[in-house]
């Protein structure tokens, strides 16, 4: 049987108490109607967080009270006040309920004895060890695939493959951090999940890739395609209020974890272009680059590059660009290989030399795979090359597509194929979850530019940031992200205007690059018309009325406010070629063209 621990006597502990603490203190606070008290000494008990803000008990060795610390002292609590601490409240109030601590001195904490004789509930001060994580096994959990935002409550088993670094940001309630996560389960499904500053405080230190989790009271949202390299409609976001358990019999499935290929032939790369999502390749490389940088527009950080040469069954080749330690490490390696099998996972398709990919800081390049769900292609692949690829005549990706980023030229070269307002807003709205729809509209005109609106906003005038800056009392502008103060600003435009074709209209965004030569004028420029001679400036906006314009546009299902609608943005424009599209006219009636 185990030994009964030896509770200390009711006055001894009384003593100790009032030695340290208050007499009465959790009364005193309950009774301040008259203002902050600035001098009461109790425990703290139960520290937790909530949001950003600490929660807890204050304890005098007589009475407990529940309190709120102001989100202020977050840093102080984490790192200077130990369990069971005795603190000295020098501004403190009661509201209905629970006191609010907004400001506190440490005096010390009490002895393990008495603490375990007073609050048997609450474990005595240990030597500080590493945060060890909550085990659980056989619990009911769901299949990656089975989520969506709708479902209430839920819990998936999985392995974390990915953990990316922590990343701090600045915004309107102060300083934060998020870290992405990739979780992958039996079932080969994998789900981006972001974890945000209450949820990296509780989690970090202990989750490892590798390792099978269960994860639940996280919630659920559309995945942004443009920042995430894994193919699922929805991504998780994790929040302080996120539970995540290592499962302990985790290592009978971790094998079975492994992420799908979702693999993309080097012949049909180019109807990705223009898309948010990635791409995994199976290719043999044919060719490795030499090491080279280039230079971060933003810090001057350099950035560490590579290429390579890609071919498979199709005899289309594609340059790969590799960055940072993909091209360090992996790339060296590469080199010494001859015509080594790769499998890359999460690449980002351009239309760099009229089709290129390049790996992102979540890609993943595995030299001659054997996962299950890809060892026979590769097999297959390298029959294929060692039998006829070695020898075969081949063809860029990219052929003939490099001078189709001219926009609507009428050639039929485009990417983008040529569509319609109409089709471009459907009577049934498709999902938001549904990839944005990319077309060119031809002899399309400006039909409405209202100037009572937001044209443009103050940002940032440092060359590649475009962030918004705020006015600040001395006239300068202040980025709230960096809290760095300029002289002056660039002002930069968002405009939208009403366009229409042949089939009908709608209202599109339009930014800088494309408003300026839409408007014929700087945002800058526009700005001091406004503010000089708001004449001159409302005949600048009607003289931009009515021109005719060939646009690629993206149209997108946003929710607003319950509702689906259709977000139209410019991404491309230039003034129509006439013959070009006489010819293209031509073609759709079937009327042969004459030769010159």
């Amino acid at each position: 049987t185990r030994p009964k621990r030896e509770r200390q006597p009711r006055q001894e502990i009384s003593s100790a108490m009032t030695e340290c603490v208050t007499p009465g203190g959790v009364r005193r606070i309950r009774e301040s109607t008259d203002g902050p008290l600035s001098d009461v000494s109790v425990q703290v008990l139960n520290l937790k967080t909530e949001s950003d803000m600490f929660s807890g008990i204050l304890n005098d060795g007589e009475n407990k009270l529940d309190a709120t610390f102001s989100a202020s002292l977050r840093d102080k609590l984490m790192n200077e006040v130990k369990p069971h601490a005795v603190l000295k409240l020098t501004d403190v109030s009661y509201d209905k309920t629970r006191a609010m601590v907004n400001k506190f001195e440490i005096v010390g904490s009490l002895p393990d004895e008495y603490v375990k004789a007073m609050d048997p509930v609450t474990p005595a001060p240990v030597k500080k060890e590493a945060a060890k994580m909550p085990t659980s096994s056989g619990k009911k959990h769901l299949a990656i695939n089975a989520l969506n935002p709708y479902m209430g409550t839920w819990t998936v088993k999985a392995k974390l493959a990915v953990k990316g670094n922590i990343r701090t940001f600045r915004n309107a309630r102060g300083e934060s951090s998020v870290c992405t996560l990739e979780f992958c389960d039996a079932e080969g499904t994998a789900i981006q999940a972001t974890l945000w500053k209450d949820a990296i405080a509780k989690y970090d230190s202990i989750l490892e890739v590798g390792k099978v989790y269960y994860v639940s009271k996280g919630s659920l949202r559309p995945a942004n395609k443009k920042y995430s390299s894994v193919n699922n409609e929805y991504e998780m976001s994790l929040d302080g209020r996120c539970e995540i358990e290592l499962c302990a019999d985790g290592d009978a499935d971790v094998d079975k974890m492994q992420r799908a290929y979702d693999l993309c032939k080097i012949d049909q790369l180019a109807r990705k272009i223009g898309g948010r999502g990635t791409v995994d390749i199976l290719a043999v490389v044919t060719s490795v680059g030499d090491l080279g940088s280039i230079k971060r527009k933003s810090d001057g950080g350099e950035l560490q590059r590579r290429d390579l040469t890609l071919l498979d069954e199709t005899k289309r080749t594609v340059t790969c660009t590799l960055w940072n330690s993909l091209a360090v490490e992996q790339g060296e390696s590469l080199k010494n290989m001859v015509s080594p099998v790769v499998a890359i996972r999460g690449v980002r398709v351009s239309d760099y030399n009229g089709v290129s990919v390049s790996t992102l800081a979540r890609s993943e390049l595995v030299v001659e795979p054997s996962s299950a769900d890809i060892a026979a292609k590769t097999a297959a692949l390298r029959a294929w090359y060692d039998a006829d690829g070695a020898t075969a005549e081949t063809v860029a990706a990219g052929e003939g597509l490099a001078s189709a980023r001219r926009l609507g030229d009428g050639s039929g070269r485009s990417p983008a194929e040529r569509t319609t307002f109409n089709a471009l807003q459907p009577a049934i709205v498709p999902a938001a979850t549904e990839p944005p729809a990319i077309g060119v509209l031809g002899h399309s005109t400006v039909i409405l530019i209202k100037p009572d609106q937001a044209m443009y906003y103050a940002s940032n005038p440092e060359e590649g940031n475009n962030k918004k800056v705020v006015p600040t009392a001395e006239g300068k502008w202040e980025d709230p992200a960096t809290g760095k103060v300029y002289d002056e600003c660039a002002y930069r435009y968002i405009v939208r205007m009403k366009m229409s074709d042949a089939s009908g209209g709608g209202w599109v965004n339009v930014f800088h690059e494309q408003a300026v030569e839409m408007l014929g004028i700087g945002a800058g420029e526009l700005h001091e018309l406004k503010t000089n001679d708001p004449a001159a400036f409302e005949r600048k906006i009607k003289a931009a009325q009515f021109s005719s314009w060939n646009v690629m546009v993206k149209a997108k299902t946003e929710e607003y406010q319950g509702e689906s609608r259709r977000r139209l943005t410019v991404m491309k424009c230039q003034k129509p070629d006439y013959a070009a599209e006489s010819r293209n006219l031509l073609k759709l009636m079937g009327i042969a063209q004459p030769v010159a």
